[in-house]
Order: C-alpha cells, then sequence, then structure tokens
C-alpha cells in the first residue's frame, strides 16, 4: 500500500474511532447501566434464596387474640417491616412470622393516604432490602413478586413491568406478576434483587391486572415517623390536638354509638390504625416524657396528621346526618379538622407529599 494510502486509511480509523467514542461518552451513563445489570442479573433461584429473608408474614389478630388476617411485609430496615396500611387496619395486635421465629409487632407510622404502615418487630433476620426508584423502571423488564397469598408462605411469581400509571406526583407500578390476597404488603423486586414496589391491590374483574406501590412512598414513610430533635409542642397547639381528640370522641359516642344502639342493621368498622398510635403515644408520654414515641416529641404536622387522618375517616362514615345530635357532633369535627389543618400546612416540610393537602384544598390557600 502507498504512503499516501496508508496515511489516509490511518486518519480515517482515528477519525471513525472519535466518533464512536463520542458515541459512547454521550451514552455512557445508559450504556454502564445495562452493562451493571447484566453483570448483577442472577437466576430466579438465586434471587429467591437472597430475597426470601426478608419478606415475612404478618398474621392480624383483635383484641379476642382471633387471628382475623394473614399477609405480607418486607424488611426494609433492621427490624423494621413496611406493609400495606389496609392490614394493620383490619385489627389492632400484629404478629411477624419469618420461617419458625415469631415476634409481636408494634406500629410505628402509617401513611395517612398511601396505604403504607411501618410495623417494629425485634429479632428479624434479615438484611434490608436495596431500593430501586419508580422512576428507573422501564415497560417490558422483568420483576419477580415475593409475598404470602392465601397464607402460602413466601410464594415465588415472575412477570413483567406491564404499565407505569401515574397517580398525584408519583406512579404506581402495573405488573403480570401473580398476586393474590394475603399478598399484600409483599415485596415486588427487579432482576437484580432490588425492591420496586410494594404489591398491594388487583383489579379482581380483570386478568392479570396487578399493582405495586412504588418505593418512594416507602422512603417518604421512613421519613416521616423520624421524631423531631426538639419538642414543637406549644399550648396552643395542645388545645388544638385535644379539640380534635375531643370532637373524634364525640362522633363516636353520639353518632356511631347511637346508630348502633337503635338500628341493627347498621355496621361501622372503625380505622384502628390511626387511633392505636395516637393512644400509644399519649401512654408513652406517661411513661416517658422524652420518648421519641411520646407524640409531644414529634413534628407538628405528623401529630396533626394523624389526627386529621381520624376525623376524616369519621367525618366520611358519619354522613349523611341523621338527626340534630349528629348534626352537631359532624360540625365539631368539621371545625377540629380545620383547625388542623392550619398547623398541618403551617409546619409540613414542603418535600413531602400527601393526598390529605388535596383534601385540605391547599396549603397556601386554607379554607
Amino acid at each position: 500500500m502507498k504512503p499516501k494510502a496508508l496515511i489516509g486509511l490511518l486518519i480515517l480509523t482515528i477519525i471513525l474511532a472519535g466518533l464512536a467514542f463520542g458515541q459512547r461518552g454521550t451514552k455512557s451513563q445508559a450504556v454502564s447501566h445495562k452493562s451493571n445489570q447484566a453483570e448483577t442479573k442472577a437466576s430466579p433461584q438465586e434471587l429467591f434464596k437472597r430475597l426470601a429473608p426478608s419478606v415475612v408474614v404478618i398474621e392480624v389478630l383483635d383484641v379476642n387474640n382471633s387471628v382475623v388476617g394473614r399477609a405480607s411485609g418486607v424488611v426494609v430496615r433492621p427490624n423494621l417491616v413496611v406493609t400495606n396500611r389496609h392490614v394493620v387496619d383490619a385489627g389492632e395486635i400484629w404478629i411477624v412470622k419469618q420461617g419458625d421465629k415469631t415476634s409481636r409487632a408494634f406500629l410505628i407510622w402509617i401513611d395517612p393516604d398511601h396505604d403504607l404502615a411501618q410495623l417494629k418487630a425485634d429479632r428479624l433476620d434479615a438484611s434490608p432490602t436495596a431500593l430501586r426508584l419508580s422512576s428507573t423502571l422501564a415497560v417490558g423488564e422483568r420483576v419477580y413478586a415475593i409475598g404470602s397469598p392465601r397464607g402460602l408462605e413466601l410464594t415465588f411469581s415472575e412477570g413483567l413491568i406491564s404499565g407505569l400509571r401515574k397517580y398525584e406526583n408519583g406512579q404506581v407500578i402495573q405488573t403480570s406478576a401473580a398476586i393474590s390476597p394475603g399478598s399484600s404488603g409483599g415485596g415486588l423486586f427487579d432482576a437484580q434483587g432490588r425492591l420496586v414496589g410494594i404489591t398491594s391491590f388487583s383489579l379482581t374483574e380483570s386478568q392479570n391486572l396487578n399493582f405495586a406501590l412504588p418505593v418512594e412512598w416507602v422512603q417518604v414513610l421512613q421519613q416521616s415517623q423520624t421524631p423531631a430533635n426538639q419538642p414543637q409542642s406549644t399550648i396552643e397547639s395542645e388545645e388544638t390536638f385535644s379539640g380534635a381528640a375531643i370532637a373524634s370522641n364525640n362522633m363516636q359516642t353520639m353518632v356511631f354509638g347511637r346508630r348502633l344502639s337503635h338500628d341493627r342493621t347498621y355496621t361501622y368498622k372503625p380505622h384502628n390504625a390511626a387511633s392505636w398510635l395516637i393512644t400509644k403515644s399519649t401512654l408513652e408520654c406517661i411513661k416517658d416524657g422524652k420518648s421519641p414515641d411520646c407524640d409531644t416529641n414529634w413534628p407538628l404536622w405528623r401529630r396533626a396528621s394523624l389526627h386529621m387522618l381520624q376525623l376524616r375517616e369519621d367525618i366520611q362514615s358519619a354522613q349523611p346526618v341523621r338527626d340534630e345530635i349528629e348534626k352537631a357532633s359532624l360540625d365539631a369535627a368539621k371545625s377540629a379538622w380545620s383547625t388542623l389543618a392550619k398547623v398541618y400546612c403551617k409546619d409540613k416540610p414542603s418535600s413531602f407529599y400527601t393526598d390529605l393537602d388535596d383534601k385540605i384544598r391547599s396549603c397556601a390557600n386554607i379554607p
């Protein structure tokens, strides 16, 4: 080959190499991400073996210690389990089972709107799972669900991400991975074993339409239950919370109690989680005023959100009112709600979002 031709070929090779390098440079993150995924992928058998200890069975008991439901939960921090709020609302005592180990669990916090709850149980022999944000997911990715459908512990199913459905300021994950009653609170994992969602519900009249709540909501749940460094209570806010408790108690007595006494066909299913946490926080204050479980050590917005959740459900369950006594109790509950809303909006960090914001209409313009 002639020298000029050789030089020309060399220059062309360098140019092509430079273009290729430039293309790789602009896509380096995506390529690196795919490469890491390929390197860390494990077989379904290996994934199940690694992840199974992080998924637990939750038994829900009533006050008589009778089992009224079974569901699932995922260990997200040492001795901390995330499950669905509708799971804990079904009873008043919670037992976490991990293989042959059984532990009494205690409710730490609930998300007022996103159907999530966090329990604390000792002696859990499991490593917290790694998390992956829903914003990084893509339709068509392979995922795996682990839970306890129908009480069948550690059932493993495989499927795809079928869709990412927008909901408020986030998105829920639609999947073809099979889930059934009892799968609620279980984990949905990607091919690398990272938790991408909490399996929560299916559309029963449709085929294979299953949904999981994103881990972004799990992260907010963990952040919002962290106690404040310093107590933020004031005399004014204490009066607000006391007024809310009185309004809720009056609703229970003057509305639901009277209906149960006079109408045998009437049924009322209370939502236990909020009431349980409020009662527990008060008892902790009596035992130890410095305890992080004492509600006077919580941020004011956190305290307000629990009372608002309880009052909101009382108000919704009471309507339509049947007489003047019920109307007076309902009006008092609505007034207490409005007062709590001012505390909630004033104290709530702007980085936190719940559907309570919509129920209040706007923290910038409280009605």
